[in-house]
């Protein structure tokens, strides 16, 4: 009756302006608040969205917050003003009437510099790669893959210290608030060198790049409704008081075989800090600060991919932690080890043993400062002067397979027939005039193949790595000469087994475990030994000469540190 008498009021006009009355009361009364909140809260979007759609929403865990750094030295900082106490230091004289401190030289000397601090919150997605179409050099658009981070910051004040003016020894820090520029300075480092075509490793460094055909593909996979900002125009304008602004870095043509690195950032923060040149003048005639370096204060954040399959179906990379590459870097090295002797059918234990030698012996003698000159090439040719010195020769190849396994015996007669067979005429005169360096000819070699082939060796590790090493290895073997360096690997995976022998480890829960685990289970058998100089030689003969470097940064700090602000000069790695 209700439906009838609305549809048609015609029918019963009076009792149908009541009904519907009615009606359109209780429906008032039920929907309006609904939609006037779903109103409110669909203006709200609009609002947070600039206009646009609501954002998208992410999920807990997604984004990755770091704080604003809050550390106090920063904005009251001491020193002294080099270009006086050094530049003028000369000059100083001692005053007849007055205070010693008060001249010139002596006022300049530890001074302090207070300036406002501030420090951008950051937060980020983990790293992500996508393929997208970039100019070429011949004007057509090439189909390339990138790797880039979705990335807020958020302008949260600053902070000030504020001395009081009675009594100057009391302050206090207080925040404060102001636009803040900026200028971000995004640059992915790998942390594990790679290999170059030449034969050398090197690190690789990649600076962001604009690339603004990347900016559409990327805003639509993470969110069509948010505008990213590359670094060019994340620069252009002040972020105010309180306000947030979300970017993307970018890089291109990155490695695919790097499976850990570190992306610095740069400009978050106006954090100072210097230092002078190394061997620094401080001459009169020179501007003030040149012989100085200075260096904003950096975000370091750890990453790591588990493969570098570049058709690989996971296009997002993994947040790790400080420590994170060192320790899978030398759980790994223990887990090579142990799986070598199945692979080359080696006994390295038993063959080191029988040629009268330790895991001691074979540690490489000539370092400095973790990096070794020499590298593996000095143990390398004492383990061949060791079998040299076998009286009966037929008892040398079991020894040398025991070591090195089935392709040692095979790579010591290729490397000492490339030091004496018969060769062309260019290679031929190439040999001769190395071997003369170290008194040696090819029809000495033949007569004495393994003492000479270590006096190569010894001549080769005297030489540092390099170009110059190079050149004398492919004189001396020509195209055996990489035939040294595979035996350098195997005699170092031999030493780690054997340094496993000496150290109490349950190497029972070592294989089938990853590079952490591995990790894990050796050190508290490391911690144990207390002697510095004895946990130094421990770690060099499992993990070789980086090792005591590579454990020091492996535990520096409690593992789960995903970050860290860090102080990086132009000049260092010069």
């Amino acid at each position: 009756m209700v439906l009838k008498n609305m549809v048609f009021p015609g029918v019963f006009p009076g009792v149908a302006r009541k009904r519907a009355a009615c009606v359109l009361a209780l429906a008032a009364t039920v929907w309006l608040p609904v939609v006037v909140e779903y109103g409110k809260t669909a203006a709200a979007a609009e609002r947070d969205a600039g206009g646009r759609k609501a954002f998208r929403q992410l999920a807990p865990g997604v984004l990755t917050v770091i704080p604003p750094r809050a550390s106090s030295d920063s904005h009251s900082l001491r020193g002294d003003l080099l270009e006086v106490t050094r530049g003028l230091q000369d000059q100083a004289w001692k005053p007849q009437q007055a205070p010693a401190n008060t001249t010139l030289v002596e006022r300049a000397k530890n001074r302090e510099f207070q300036r406002d601090i501030w420090c951008l919150e950051f937060a980020f997605k983990p790293p992500r790669f996508i393929d997208v179409d970039v100019p070429a050099a011949d004007l057509l658009m090439q189909r390339k893959r990138v790797w880039y981070l979705v990335y807020r910051v958020r302008n949260t004040g600053g902070r000030r210290t504020v001395i009081d003016q009675d009594d100057p020894t009391k302050r206090t820090v207080e925040p404060f608030e102001t636009p803040v520029r900026f200028v971000p300075h995004f640059v992915l480092e790998s942390l594990e060198p790679l290999t170059e075509s030449e034969g050398d490793t090197a690190y690789r460094s990649y600076l962001d790049r604009v690339v603004p055909s990347a900016i559409g593909p990327i805003r639509r996979r993470e969110d069509p409704a948010r505008e990213l900002f590359d670094s060019a125009s994340m620069a252009a304008t002040d972020i105010p008081p309180g306000g947030e602004r979300w970017g993307v870095a970018v890089w291109e043509d990155i490695d695919p075989r790097i499976d850990f690195f570190t992306i610095t950032i740069r400009g978050l923060t106006n954090a100072i800090r210097w230092r002078e040149h190394e061997g620094a003048t401080f001459a009169r005639n020179l501007p003030p600060a040149s012989e100085m370096d200075h260096a904003l204060e950096s975000l370091r954040l750890d990453f790591w991919r588990p493969g570098d399959d570049r058709d690989e179906a996971d296009e997002e990379l993994n947040v790790g932690y400080a420590g994170m590459f060192e320790r899978m870097t030398l759980g790994g090295k223990i887990l090579e080890a142990l799986g070598r002797p199945q692979v080359v059918k080696s006994r390295p234990v038993n063959g080191l043993a029988d040629l009268g030698l330790e895991w001691s012996d074979l540690l490489v003698p000539d370092k400095d400062g973790g990096a070794t000159r020499g590298d593996d090439l000095i143990p390398l040719a004492k383990v061949v002067r060791a079998v040299a010195a076998i009286p009966e020769p037929t008892a040398r190849g079991p020894l040398v397979r025991a070591v090195f396994g089935d392709l040692g015996v095979e790579y010591f007669e290729q490397l000492s027939r490339a030091l004496a067979a018969t060769v062309d005429a260019d290679r031929d005169a190439a040999r001769r005039q190395a071997l003369a360096a170290i008194d040696l000819t090819p029809e000495g070699v033949e007569q004495k193949p393994l003492e000479s082939l270590a006096k190569v060796l010894e001549k080769l590790a005297a030489t540092p790595p390099g170009g110059r090493r190079q050149q004398w290895s492919e004189a001396f073997f020509g195209p055996a000469a990489p035939k040294v360096g595979s035996l350098t690997r195997e005699l170092s995976m031999a030493r780690t087994v054997a340094t496993l022998e000496h150290v109490d480890v349950n190497r029972q829960r070592l294989p089938g475990s990853d590079g952490l685990t591995a990790f894990e289970t050796l050190w508290p058998a490391i911690r144990a030994q207390q002697d510095p100089e004895q946990r130094e030689r421990l770690l060099e003969g499992l993990f070789g000469p980086r090792g005591p470097n590579l454990y020091a940064r492996a535990t520096e700090v409690p593992e789960g540190i995903d970050h860290a602000w860090v102080f990086k000069y132009e000049t260092d790695g010069e």
